[in-house]
């Protein structure tokens, strides 16, 4: 039987967010204080992008660059990948593989409402989201090798099963760096 549980049931609410002329060091502090990894950026109280811990890793900190000086617009991925709140689950997970997002701000009639993670998709599982995770394995098997010669593929952690760019082999198991780094 085929799970059609909608984006709503399990979105995050309220999302966090930042104006697109805020500082990158007070939205850094923002989803520091929120504890999330993510947070939308919006202009005139419309979402027009995502600013994720990647983003300030790769446009920030690796390039030596002060976060008073940059705006948090400056450096969001836009345009953003969106779902609707009445999409399935099985929808969003297979609109994250094929956009290579791993979070889908929820919106309704240009209405911020939520946002949906591929974490949340997998902790879902106590939903009887089986058929979800078979997907998105299934979805994954062509970059996914279970081969010792493989350095990095993208797939889901056999540890704590999440979406992950960067798996790698280690004892016969493919993990995410988070638990790459538990478990060396």
């Amino acid at each position: 039987m085929e799970t059609e549980i909608p984006v709503r049931d399990i979105m995050t609410r309220p999302v966090i967010t930042a104006d697109a002329d805020l500082d990158v060091l007070s939205a850094a502090k923002i989803m520091g204080s929120a504890n999330v990894g993510s947070l939308i950026v919006i202009s005139e109280e419309k979402p027009i992008g995502i600013m994720t811990e990647r983003d300030l890793v790769k446009k920030i900190v690796a390039r030596a660059v002060d976060p008073r000086g940059v705006k948090a617009g400056e450096i969001m991925n836009s345009p953003l990948v969106t779902i609707d709140p009445q999409a399935s689950l099985r929808e969003a997970a297979a609109l994250m593989l094929k956009s290579g997002v791993k979070r889908l701000p929820v919106i309704s009639n240009g209405r911020l409402m939520g946002i949906i993670t591929d974490t949340d998709l997998v902790s879902g599982s106590s939903l009887d989201l089986s058929d979800i995770l078979s997907d998105l394995l299934e979805m994954h098997k062509e970059s996914i090798h279970f081969e010792e010669t493989r350095g990095v593929v993208r797939g889901i952690c056999e540890n704590c099963g999440q979406l992950s760019d960067s798996l790698e082999s280690v004892n016969g198991e493919l993990l995410c760096w988070s638990c790459r780094d538990g478990n060396r």
